[in-house]
């Protein structure tokens, strides 16, 4: 695929998300993965259609989009979409998930020490929210 067409096709479902339009960004998301663009561009349309579908009420989906994103980046030493993946778990009420995902994700050898220290902190949040909940 061409860059500018990819530019431009990311730019088309960002601002049919803005402007409330779900349906047709989705769309134009999925034409984007399933073109010869980058694996770490498929990631963040894959991390994009997670958010999206989760705007729509559809969470049955979300978290294969997460999965499928984190097989895209995984192979490239990068965790964003693994880190969202952790928050989105986090805010389903599933702290002990979220946890274990985090975990995984601190003995990864590519983290930058930035990464290290904000995985660690989030480690922290949620230990302490399991604790709190007797969940441990």
């Amino acid at each position: 695929m061409d860059y500018q067409d990819y530019f431009q096709s990311a730019q088309q479902a960002s601002k049919q998300a803005e402007a409330g339009d779900y349906e047709n960004a989705l769309s134009t998301l999925l034409s984007l993965v399933s073109n010869d663009i980058a694996d770490l561009d498929k990631s963040m349309m894959c991390l994009n259609i997670a958010i999206l579908l989760e705007r729509m009420g559809r969470e049955a989906e979300v978290l294969s989009w997460y999965e499928k994103g984190v097989s895209y980046e995984w192979p490239h030493s990068r965790c964003k979409v693994a880190e969202n993946k952790a928050a989105y778990v986090a805010r389903q009420g599933k702290p002990k998930e979220s946890l274990a995902i985090y975990e995984t994700l601190l003995m990864r050898q590519f983290l930058m020490e930035e990464d290290k220290n904000r995985i660690r902190h989030n480690i922290a949040v949620l230990e302490e929210q399991v604790r709190s909940e007797g969940t441990v």
